[in-house]
C-alpha cells in the first residue's frame, strides 16, 4: 500500500492536477477586488480631418491603469481635472507613451467664475488644436469622482524608500479605466441635409433675398457642444423671422415684390459645407440666378448690437449697403450697429464667415452677429449654453433685422422716426409681432442640445422641416449635402468603467510566487518517496 500511495503522488497527472487548483485559487484570491467602482458618461474629443489637416483625439479605446498627471503616464491612463492643465503645453505634455487622458470639467458651466472661464476657454483652444494618438475623453464631476481622485493620486504618490515602493506597488490596490464602445466603421457619413424653405411674392420671377443660417454646434468636445449662441440664436432667429414675414405673404394685397428663401444649412462649422452644397447646386446651375442680396445670421443672442460681416466695404447704392442703412436706422437707442471689413483669406482651411462663400461667387452679401471678430472662441466653446443666452438682446436683434428688411422689400423711404418703448413710430411690426415667448421656446428646444455634424440629428431636422412648412408657403424641402474635404468619425461619447484591480507588478509578483511553488511541488514529488521511507522506518524501530 506503501508503494501505491507512492506512485500515485508521483503521477504527472495528478501534480498537474494540485498544482492548477492552488494556482487558480491564489489567482482568484488576488482578484476578488476586481470590481466595478464608478461607471463614467465620458465625451471624447473631437476627430475629424478636413483639406488635409488632422484635428483631435485618433483613438477612443481605453483599456489602462489609472494614474494622476505628475506619475509614470506610460501606457496608462491619466485621471485630472480641467484646472491642472490650464496653463501646459499639451502637445508636448502628453507627446507621447500616454495610453489615455480623463479630464474632469465642472458639471455646470454657471458655476465658474469669470476668471475660470477664462482660463476654461484657453484649454479649450488648446484641446482644439490638438492632434494626439492617444484617446481623450472629458467626464462632468461627480461626487464618486472625489474619492477615485485620492485612491489614484494616493497610489500614484512615490513613497520615501524603493522598500516602500516596491511594496505599495505589490500591496497596493488601484484602478483600471474601460471604455465600452467597438464601433463597426470610425468613419461617419452624417445625414444632415440642408432644410429650405420659401415666401413668395405674386411674381416667383421677382429678384430672390436669401437668409441663412447653419443649424451644427460645434466645440473641442461635440457631444457636450450646445451651440446655443453659435448658432442656435441663428437658427431660431431665422424661423422667428420666417413666422413674422409669413403674416405678409399671406394676403395679395401685403405681399411684398421679392422672394424670401430661408436657408438652413448644414455644416457650417466645417467650412460651411451646406452652403457650399447649395451654392453648387442652385447658383452655379443657374437655377437660382436671382438672388439679389444675402444674409447670414451667425451668434446673435446677445450683446448691446449687431456687427455686419463683409468682404469689401459696401457703397450706399449696393444692396448690403441700403440694408446697412436701414438697419441703422431701426436700431433703438442703446443698442449698436457697426459694420467691419474684412477681406477673404482664399488659402485658409476654413473661412471666416458664411458670407463669404456667397462674395466668392460674386453675390452681395453679408454677416449679422454679435461678435466682432470670426476668431472669437464663443463661436466653437463648451461654454456656449442656454442660460448664456440673453433672450431680451435677441429679441432686440430679430425686430431690428425684421424692421430693416421689411422696409427694403417693400422699398419703404429710409428716414428716421420717433422712439417709444424701444419701437419705432413709423414701424410696420406690431409691439408683439415678435414672440418672446416662441423665440425662447425655440431657444429652449433646438439650443440646448448638442447638434454635431458627426452625431445623430434626425429628430432635430425633422422637426425643423416641419416648423418650416407650417410657416412657408410650400412643404419645406430637405437637400442632401455632401461633405467635401471633410471626414468625420464616430464615437463622441461612450461609458468608462473604473474597475479596482492589483497593479501591474504584482502580477509579476503572484507570477514569480507561483512559479516558485510549483518549482516547490516538483522537488517535493520528487523526493517524498525518501521522505515516506525515511518515516516509515523510524516508525517500525521500537
Amino acid at each position: 500500500m506503501q508503494e501505491e500511495l507512492i506512485e500515485e503522488l508521483r503521477n504527472p497527472f495528478f501534480i498537474l492536477f494540485i498544482s492548477a487548483l492552488l494556482s487558480w485559487c491564489v489567482v482568484s484570491s488576488s482578484q476578488l477586488g476586481d470590481t466595478v467602482e464608478i461607471e463614467l458618461k465620458a465625451y471624447r474629443l473631437q476627430q475629424y480631418d478636413l483639406a488635409g489637416s488632422l484635428r483631435g483625439s485618433r483613438s477612443w479605446k481605453v483599456m489602462y491603469e489609472a494614474v494622476s498627471l505628475n506619475s509614470n503616464s506610460l501606457r496608462r491612463s491619466v485621471l485630472v481635472s480641467w484646472h491642472d492643465l490650464v496653463g501646459k503645453n499639451l502637445q508636448l505634455l502628453f507627446g507621447g507613451g500616454v495610453g489615455a487622458l480623463i479630464i474632469v470639467i465642472p458639471a455646470n458651466f454657471s458655476t465658474l467664475s469669470s476668471s475660470d472661464r477664462l482660463r476654461f476657454s484657453d484649454l479649450e483652444r488648446q484641446l482644439v488644436m490638438l492632434n494626439t494618438d492617444m484617446a481623450v475623453y472629458v467626464t462632468h464631476e461627480q461626487p464618486q469622482l472625489k474619492a477615485l481622485f485620492a485612491d489614484v493620486s494616493a497610489f500614484s504618490t512615490r513613497a520615501p524608500t524603493a522598500v516602500q515602493q516596491l511594496f505599495y506597488a505589490i500591496a497596493g490596490n488601484t484602478f483600471q479605466f474601460s471604455s465600452t464602445a467597438s464601433p463597426a466603421n470610425i468613419i461617419v457619413k452624417p445625414y444632415s441635409p440642408n432644410i429650405v424653405g420659401r415666401l413668395w411674392a405674386l411674381d416667383r420671377s421677382a429678384p430672390v433675398v436669401l437668409l441663412v443660417a447653419h443649424y451644427d454646434s460645434h466645440s473641442a468636445v461635440p457631444a457636450l457642444s450646445t451651440g446655443s449662441d453659435s448658432n442656435g440664436s441663428g437658427v431660431v432667429a431665422l424661423l422667428e423671422l420666417l413666422a413674422i414675414f409669413a403674416r405678409f405673404y399671406a394676403s395679395v394685397t401685403t405681399k411684398p415684390k421679392y422672394n424670401l428663401l430661408f436657408l438652413f444649412s448644414a455644416g457650417g462649422k466645417f467650412n460651411y459645407q451646406g452652403t457650399r452644397q447649395w451654392i453648387e447646386d442652385h447658383i452655379e446651375k443657374r437655377i437660382e440666378d436671382n438672388i439679389e442680396v444675402v444674409m447670414c445670421l451667425d451668434t446673435i443672442g446677445k450683446g448691446d448690437g449687431l456687427v455686419m460681416h463683409v468682404s469689401k466695404m459696401p457703397t450706399e447704392t449696393t444692396p448690403t449697403g441700403k440694408l446697412f442703412s436701414r438697419l441703422q436706422a431701426a436700431t433703438p437707442k442703446g443698442r449698436k450697429m457697426e459694420i467691419v471689413s474684412k477681406k477673404i483669406n482664399l488659402v485658409a482651411d476654413v473661412l471666416s464667415w458664411e458670407h463669404e462663400k456667397y462674395s466668392i461667387k460674386r453675390l452681395p452679401a453679408f454677416t449679422l452677429s454679435h461678435l466682432k471678430s470670426h476668431n472669437d472662441p464663443a463661436r466653437a466653446s463648451m461654454l456656449d449654453t442656454v442660460e448664456d443666452v440673453d433672450v431680451k438682446a435677441l429679441k432686440a436683434n430679430i425686430r431690428t433685422i425684421g424692421e430693416a428688411l421689411l422696409g427694403y422689400i417693400l422699398s419703404l423711404p429710409n428716414s428716421k422716426c420717433a422712439e417709444a418703448n424701444g419701437t419705432s413710430s413709423c414701424s410696420l411690426l406690431k409691439d408683439n409681432a415678435v414672440e418672446i415667448e416662441r423665440i425662447s421656446y425655440w431657444m429652449h428646444r433646438y439650443g440646448s442640445r448638442p447638434r454635431p455634424l458627426a452625431g445623430e440629428n434626425m429628430w432635430f431636422t425633422t422637426e425643423l422641416r416641419d416648423l418650416i412648412t407650417r410657416y412657408a408657403m410650400e412643404k419645406a424641402s430637405m437637400e442632401p449635402v455632401t461633405l467635401s474635404d471633410l471626414t468625420l468619425y464616430e464615437v463622441l461619447k461612450d461609458t468608462v468603467a473604473a474597475h479596482r484591480v492589483k497593479p501591474a507588478v504584482f502580477e509579476l509578483f503572484l507570477a514569480a510566487v507561483i512559479g516558485l511553488y510549483l518549482a516547490g511541488i516538483y522537488f517535493a514529488t520528487q523526493n517524498i518517496h525518501l521522505f515516506l521511507e525515511r518515516t516509515v522506518e523510524k516508525l517500525k524501530k521500537p
